[in-house]
């Protein structure tokens, strides 16, 4: 089956957006937790998951008198204005824009952010996100049961494309979503990982008949070739 879709993750797969998360997160652990600073060993259970998840590993991790909920609405008010400034991936614009008008795909954003945050994080590139992106789920829409590694979300995002995740390719950096967007059921997963978790993205086991998962440095080594058997 042709592919047909393109869906992106959006923090640190087109947004340079999780030096901010932690700038922000580690502001009310200062304030309300025990001071201790921000460590892989935290982080890594934390990217790409739900709000609702990475909240409370913050809150029980760093010992934060705060809810998970009263940590979230605090850490937020800390993003509002770093948001407005946040840039591209590397050769993350490049590429919707060729998944858009080289490969003539329907693209859409699965973001775990809320509705509020990708909003402001969106304010200033209203322009690309009119001319690339076709839709955009966020990780508040009430469809999602579960989120990700659950693969709600791309399920979700290919249905308001009017496709199937078989006919989908999903771009993702963070292990919970890479896990997701296999699980959905995609035909290519590309994954462009951090550094510390490559190796872990390298040894998920998955049907390699079912999907095809590609590990990219960066975006920008995304090339239409790599799924032009499909086109």
């Amino acid at each position: 089956m042709d592919i047909k879709g393109a869906i992106f993750d959006m923090d640190g797969t087109l947004l340079n957006t999780e030096p901010i998360y932690d700038l922000a997160a580690q502001k009310v652990i200062d304030e309300y937790g025990n001071g201790d600073k921000i460590t892989w060993d935290v982080k890594q259970y934390v990217v790409g998951t739900s709000a609702k998840v990475h909240c409370k590993i913050f809150v029980d991790s760093y010992k934060i008198n705060l809810t998970p909920e009263e940590f979230e609405k605090k850490r937020d008010e800390y993003l509002i204005a770093p948001f407005k400034t946040c840039k591209f991936m590397k050769g993350a614009k490049e590429t919707t824009h060729k998944c858009k008008y080289e490969l003539n795909l329907k693209v859409a954003i699965a973001t775990s952010s809320s509705k509020f945050n990708f909003d402001n994080k969106t304010c200033n590139i209203k322009e690309w996100l009119i001319e690339d992106i076709d839709k955009v789920v966020t990780g508040d829409d009430p469809r999602i049961k579960k989120g990700k590694p659950a693969p709600d979300i791309f399920i979700i995002a290919a249905k308001e494309l009017g496709l199937e995740p078989k006919e989908c390719i999903i771009f993702e950096d963070a292990l919970s979503g890479i896990n997701a967007a296999i699980s959905s059921g995609a035909k290519y997963v590309i994954a462009i990982p951090d550094i510390r978790q490559k190796k872990d993205v390298e040894n998920i086991k998955y049907d390699k008949v079912q999907t095809k998962l590609i590990i990219l440095n960066s975006m920008d080594e995304f090339d239409i070739k790599l799924i032009s058997k499909d086109r």
